[in-house]
């Protein structure tokens, strides 16, 4: 009688030996797929990085600028962040550099974004060293025609653009067309923006409390549109900077004001001084008149009158008044608001 067997032979056991060894193989390889998430996966669920971390680029260099670009609300970025340093603003606004530059430019970043409309829009963030050069360029770049914007004080928009300025930045953000859904969405990018921007620093010990030169301007017939700020070589002058001008309209024509503050009465002096000087030079003659501020001098050329004084720290004046009578008309209303100003 043939033996029967209790145990499985030497090749079952052998074969049930490569299974388990193949399932162990095949658990070990789950295991290591599953704990390698996808990118994807990974990106999402990282927590996001700083709303404001500097970024570095390829050579080392930090730019503040660049982290304010990397998302914005209702827009998709549409590739790299670049950014620019003075020694290259030029290669990226070559011809429009100077603008910057003279008001005291530190870095800008760019970045181009698509927007739900199915449009392009192109955001420049620049970085200047103060709020008054960001304004600087802010009104050196304000264009015919533009309208007031409520995503700051002074930003403005044009038919398919809108700038802006906070603290020491300034922002251009400019769509490549101008139908009512992508205004909304560069509005809506554009506040997010200005959100994120840190605002002026206040002065440290009550320093700096004299009032801001743009609010000094009287209003009648000021064109709110045309109040500027010259950084540098204000009216044709080399050297007369940080000089605040606006338009009017007069009764008895039109006329120009500046105001230009300076640290001490005699830096003031010295620039209208020099600002004197500049005008005689170029055939300007001066002129006896009743109602000059006190101080002041009169300059006439042929169809053009200057008016030049100073009141404690600020340099004031009219230029390229049509007529004697809007010169001095509106040098008396400047004169008034400055007396309150200057204690």
């Amino acid at each position: 009688m043939a033996l029967r067997r209790l145990g499985p032979s030497r090749a079952e056991s052998a074969a049930s030996s490569a299974v388990l060894v193949l399932l162990a193989a095949a658990i070990v390889w789950l295991g290591a797929v599953q704990s390698r998430l996808s990118p994807a996966v990974v990106v999402a669920t990282s927590p996001p990085p700083p709303a404001a971390a500097p970024v570095a680029s390829a050579d080392g260099r930090v730019f503040e600028t660049a982290a304010f670009l990397e998302s914005l609300a209702g827009a998709t970025p549409g590739g790299p962040v670049e950014s620019y340093d003075p020694e290259t603003l030029s290669d990226r606004i070559d011809g429009k550099a100077e603008l910057y530059l003279a008001a005291n430019f530190q870095e800008m970043s760019v970045r181009g974004f698509s927007l739900p409309s199915g449009a392009h829009l192109d955001v420049y963030l620049y970085a200047q060293a103060s709020p008054r050069d960001a304004y600087a360029v802010l009104s050196a770049q304000r264009r015919p025609g533009a309208t007031p914007s409520d995503v700051s004080p002074d930003a403005y928009a044009t038919q398919n653009a809108l700038y802006f300025n906070k603290g020491n930045h300034y922002a251009e953000l400019s769509a490549d067309r101008a139908d009512a859904a992508t205004l909304d969405a560069l509005a809506q990018a554009a506040r997010d923006l200005a959100g994120r921007l840190p605002a002026a620093e206040p002065a440290a010990d009550g320093a700096g409390a004299a009032p801001d030169p743009k609010t000094l301007f009287p209003a009648a017939g000021l064109d709110a549109a045309s109040l500027r700020l010259a950084a540098s070589d204000a009216m044709g002058l080399a050297g007369f900077s940080n000089v605040y001008t606006a338009d009017y309209a007069m009764p008895s024509g039109a006329a120009t004001a500046f105001l230009a503050q300076r640290d001490t009465p005699e830096a003031a002096a010295a620039d209208a001084k020099a600002f004197a000087g500049f005008l005689a030079e170029n055939g300007y003659a001066p002129q006896q008149a009743q109602g000059l501020p006190q101080g002041a001098v009169l300059l006439a050329a042929p169809g053009s009158f200057e008016i030049i004084w100073t009141s404690g720290g600020y340099v004031a004046g009219v230029h390229d008044a049509v007529s004697r009578e809007a010169a001095l008309e509106l040098a008396a209303a400047l004169a008034a608001g400055l007396k309150d100003a200057v204690k």
